[in-house]
């Protein structure tokens, strides 16, 4: 109750003076903060409720009239999206009342992550799975029934919802996401038409990563490709309960343990988190399985044709732990691809084909550890007379090549 939640403003107008605007804007969430309209406003949801928060909702640990699949189901116990207005930098106003409430099946819970896309609905992923909302515009408010205008502080669910479990009788084959958790990272909606699927409207495919640490390994998050067709309104989101739930329609989902297949050393970490699409191509960073290049063009077949996966042999040298990625663009050498890792650093990578070119590249699978020619190998410090890292060397952020 003593630890204080919130964000600071930090202005990088000049790079090389980075300078705080205004003081520590304090909120009663604090995980994750993200802009909208073009950072006029910042929404900031999650993470796990406070002691003193117990308003928000019941948490739900356990349902014996449910199924046993989600017997031990955690719902309720989460924090929702706090709104600041950024208008003014120096003087933000954060809203009174959050937003994005009763997301899991009716129940207030853990709001993670917001993606707005370009058409400006506001894509909150969270424990529940993933909603949209307008914050402009005049629209159907499914929970007054009646027509209003939107704003970020009073957003309008408008589509989305929970996500199918693969074992549901409901998906054909392994689809869907792993858990019952339904725990959904972040997200994505690609409106520009370079994502399809046969027999859905463009602009209706929603791709959602499942972050959920679970062994064996094929059974950890996974990055999911959902129709939102059914969800258009807002009304299935909201009439969602535990007893009649509400899951959109699964187009594809992708693992690497399960659709490549591999042999990596699942102790590393083998579930889906952040990720870019440009174009055709989604970039995804997956803890120790390293960056996956996933072709989602049809979203109905996603196939993996690329990876980069380090596996480690030393302090120095340690094994991919991947966080996030981004890509920038560049026509004349081939598009770049940042890499951001917990252990390795920021890695530089380069797509000479393009991002663009996704279809027309083959599927390809990652090797097993014990052929894998591309593991790391060690290197030295920049420090004179330190071997390593681990001898007392300093690397900085990048890991260092011979």
């Amino acid at each position: 109750m003593d630890c204080r939640s919130g964000f600071y403003v930090i202005s990088y107008d000049d790079p090389g003076e980075l300078r705080q605007v205004g003081d520590f804007v304090s909120l009663l969430s604090g995980h994750t903060s993200s802009c909208i309209q073009k950072c006029r406003y910042v929404w900031t949801g999650g993470p796990a409720r406070r002691a003193d928060q117990d308003y928000l909702t019941t948490i739900i640990t356990a349902d014996p009239m449910q199924p046993p699949s989600i017997t031990n189901r955690l719902i309720g116990d989460g924090r929702p999206v706090w709104v600041t207005d950024l208008t003014d930098p120096s003087n933000p106003q954060v809203s009174d009342l959050p937003i994005d409430l009763w997301r899991n099946d009716g129940y207030t819970d853990y709001s993670h992550d917001v993606d707005e896309d370009e058409q400006g609905i506001a894509w909150v992923a969270g424990r529940g799975g993933i909603r949209g909302y307008a914050t402009s515009g005049r629209h159907r408010d499914p929970y007054l029934n009646r027509v209003r205008r939107a704003t970020p502080f009073e957003p309008i669910l408008v589509a989305g919802g929970g996500g199918l479990q693969w074992d549901d009788p409901n998906v054909e084959g392994d689809d869907g996401v792993a858990q019952p958790v339904m725990f959904m990272h972040n997200s994505g909606r690609p409106t520009d038409g370079s994502v399809r699927a046969d027999g859905v409207r463009r602009g209706n495919v929603l791709v959602g990563t499942e972050e959920e640490f679970t062994h064996p390994c094929g059974q950890s998050g996974r990055i999911v490709l959902s129709d939102i067709t059914d969800s258009l309104g807002g009304e299935p989101a909201q009439q969602s309960t535990r007893a009649r739930p509400y899951r959109m329609k699964t187009l594809d989902s992708f693992h690497p343990f399960l659709d490549t297949p591999e042999t990596a050393n699942p102790d590393l970490g083998c579930s889906a988190h952040y990720f870019e699409i440009e174009g055709p191509m989604l970039g995804a960073a997956w803890y120790g399985q390293g960056l996956r290049l996933l072709d989602i063009g049809d979203a109905r077949d996603v196939e993996q044709v690329g990876y980069y996966r380090v596996t480690g042999t030393s302090d120095a040298n340690p094994s991919s732990n991947s966080w996030d990625v981004a890509f920038r663009s560049d026509r004349r050498k081939g598009d770049l691809i940042y890499l951001f890792d917990m252990s390795r650093g920021v890695e530089v990578l380069r797509m000479k084909r393009g991002v663009q070119a996704a279809g027309r590249m083959r599927a390809v699978t990652a090797p097993s550890v014990r052929r894998d020619r591309f593991a790391a190998q060690p290197v030295g410090s920049l420090t004179a007379g330190a071997s390593s890292t681990a001898a007392g060397g300093v690397s900085f952020v990048c890991p260092l090549f011979l």
